[in-house]
């Protein structure tokens, strides 16, 4: 039979199948739209209130990703936990694996450069527990060369951080070797110039900020010192040498070339800032660096009552150069050794 020859007009298997459901009535379908629409203007409501509000829709206890930190929670105490806890593996690790020791050796020297670049502030108690963890390191293998020197360079790093620490009164245990440097400085404004800012250098340059100022001298280039001289400020015309000036490898004062202590040579009484200086071969005494490169090569040295301000170390890392850092780090401003 033809498409137009049946009753409908229309093959019958195209017809559309009545669906067994019954349709939702119309009031229950609005209803739903309803609901719908409640729901999405209540999400955003949360949304809104979280963005403005994060600390009230955290609520209690509960830590939420836009809630701020504690205002107490000490960023100190974690890093110096971290310098502990690097070391007590360090010690663990060290009567076995001597690679792993010096591993974590160099990790906290990290943490500890990390704290100074930063500005971080410790107690004296954290450098005497350190180096105290840093002799426990090293007990564990004390005739291998490589764990000293990780140990040692972990040692200077600690100096380095003592003498970065700020200026506490003359007297106070915690402003160590920096104490009266430091008071002394911030009394004097001119001494807080930063000494990287460019300046044009020839002959009769001085440094904008010591022009008028009594007492300094500005050196250009290194001054020799002669066996048996005395340099003091009746010998300088001044008590305090500006370097800045000069490059930041330069040294300072330039000894006898067989730099023993035999030469009798002698700085007393003033205050060194900038360049670089040698300490091996001379006799410090109340003498101040600030913002110097200090070396030790490992020869004799005598430090007394010498300061250390923002200064660098480039030291040798053996056992004498370790001595040398622990003295420093401890906030020691007297240190012999032969």
């Amino acid at each position: 039979m033809r498409l137009w020859d049946t009753p409908s007009g229309r093959d019958r298997r195209w017809v559309r199948r009545r669906s067994g459901i019954a349709p939702a009535p119309t009031y229950a379908r609005v209803a739903v739209v309803l609901l719908a629409l409640a729901l999405m203007a209540t999400l955003a409501w949360q949304g809104a209130q979280r963005l403005l509000n994060p600390a009230k829709m955290a609520g209690g206890d509960t830590t939420h990703f836009f809630t701020q930190p504690p205002s107490d929670r000490s960023v100190a105490s974690e890093w110096q936990t971290s310098v502990s806890s690097a070391l007590e593996e360090a010690a663990a690790q060290g009567a076995s694996n001597v690679t792993a020791a010096e591993i974590q050796a160099d990790r906290a020297a990290a943490i500890l450069t990390g704290a100074r670049t930063q500005g971080r502030v410790a107690t004296a108690d954290f450098f005497e527990r350190t180096v105290v963890e840093l002799d426990r390191v090293i007990r564990t293998h004390p005739d291998n060369d490589r764990l000293l020197e990780h140990v040692t360079l972990a040692r200077i790093e600690l100096a380095q951080l003592r003498s970065a620490q700020p200026a506490a009164p003359e007297g106070s245990a915690a402003g160590g070797d920096a104490g009266a440097t430091g008071a002394a400085k911030s009394a004097n404004p001119s001494h807080d110039v930063n000494p990287n800012a460019p300046v044009e250098v020839g002959p009769g340059t001085q440094a904008p900020h010591a022009v008028n100022i009594p007492g300094h001298v500005v050196l250009a280039a290194p001054r020799a010192l002669a066996a048996d001289e005395l340099l003091d400020p009746g010998a300088l015309h001044g008590d305090y040498i500006d370097a800045t000036l000069m490059p930041e490898s330069s040294e300072v004062l330039l000894p006898p070339a067989t730099r023993v202590m035999a030469d009798g040579v002698r700085v007393d009484g003033l205050t060194i800032a900038g360049a670089a200086q040698t300490l091996d071969a001379i006799r410090w005494k109340n003498v101040t660096f600030i913002g110097t490169r200090l070396r030790y090569e490992g020869g004799e040295i005598s430090l007394q009552n010498v300061r250390f301000t923002n200064c660098t170390f480039g030291f040798s890392t053996d056992e004498r150069g370790a001595r040398l850092a622990d003295a420093i780090a401890l906030g020691r401003r007297s240190f012999v050794m032969q």
